[in-house]
């Protein structure tokens, strides 16, 4: 049976490190496919830790050194073993699709959704720094300043990759739609 003591610090100490734990990995991460991946896999291990030792010191740390861990595993696993991503995208589409109200148009939210696909399609070609820039600029609502900060980069950088990008994406949509 699962303690509620430690189910309630688990919440607690969730809530206050998701953001800074996604944003490290994001940053950190090699592949941005493999980003809820690993947020995951750390917050199973602390899961566990807290189980068997409910009094952590330093919890900020701790998380980030699990974290660490987590990255440099994942990471020398995919690499020797040169895994393939077996996600399939028509069966979460279907889900989605199947939650949606009947009040609300789902050949618009297919086009949207396929458009949205492909432009994270395009994105994936892009190198992994503009990748990065889009995934914490338009999924995490960063913005451009705390962007630069995080990836140790210039604004006027994040910038150039964020407009010029979109320029390109935007060229590629037109000509991809006709």
């Amino acid at each position: 049976m699962i303690d509620q003591i430690s189910l309630e610090k688990f919440n607690e100490i969730f809530d206050k490190t998701y953001n800074n734990v996604l944003k490290f990995v994001v940053c950190k991460c090699s592949n941005m496919d493999d980003v809820n991946d690993i947020v995951q896999e750390i917050y199973i291990e602390l899961y566990k830790k807290l189980m068997k030792a409910n009094d952590i010191q330093n919890i900020d740390s701790y998380i980030l050194g699990i974290a660490k861990n987590k990255i440099n595993k994942h990471y020398g696993l995919l690499y020797k073993f040169k895994m393939l991503s077996l996600n399939s995208h028509d069966v979460k589409e279907q889900e989605i699709i199947e939650n949606i109200p009947s009040d609300i148009d789902v050949e618009d939210i297919t086009i949207k959704a396929m458009d949205l696909e492909i432009v994270w399609k395009e994105l994936r070609k892009k190198k992994l720094i503009v990748q990065k820039i889009f995934y914490l600029y338009y999924n995490l609502d960063f913005t451009i300043k705390e962007i630069a900060r995080e990836l140790s980069l210039g604004e006027s950088y994040i910038k150039n990759c964020l407009y010029r990008t979109l320029k390109e994406l935007q060229k590629f949509m037109r000509k991809d739609g006709e």
